[in-house]
């Protein structure tokens, strides 16, 4: 019994960091001209997934210049500050913020004339 007792003491702690290195994934919609949510909150150097769904037939970005400069660790198709998503399609970005707020917006011609913005928060 006492055997049993000390395997414990070293499986639960280990499961325990597993379970709390796995990266926060953040979902954003891209939408016909707005991004859903459009006020997105992240904690401050924490690794995340930030995952970019298009929901339309035609493109979209999620142009954030600022955010992605100040972030560690960015991998994925991150462009100019931006990240091109096609239609139906979804793109994830893994990534560790930095403490700020960034503007958002889809760059795309009069998509953020047509309300296509947002604000990320990093805290």
């Amino acid at each position: 019994m006492r055997s049993f007792a000390l395997v414990l003491l070293f499986v639960l702690p280990a499961a325990g960091h597993a379970a709390q290195g796995a990266p926060a994934v953040v979902e954003v919609r891209l939408g016909n001209f707005d991004f859903s949510p459009s006020a997105i909150t992240l904690a401050a150097g924490r690794p995340m997934v930030l995952h970019l769904v298009n929901e339309g037939g035609g493109g979209h970005n999620f142009s954030a210049p600022q955010f992605f400069a100040a972030a560690a660790d960015v991998s994925g198709p991150v462009r100019r500050g931006a990240v091109e998503v096609p239609g139906h399609h979804s793109v994830d970005i893994r990534l560790t913020p930095a403490r700020g707020t960034y503007r958002l917006k889809c760059t795309h011609t009069l998509h953020s004339a047509f309300g296509m913005n947002g604000q990320i928060t990093v805290e």
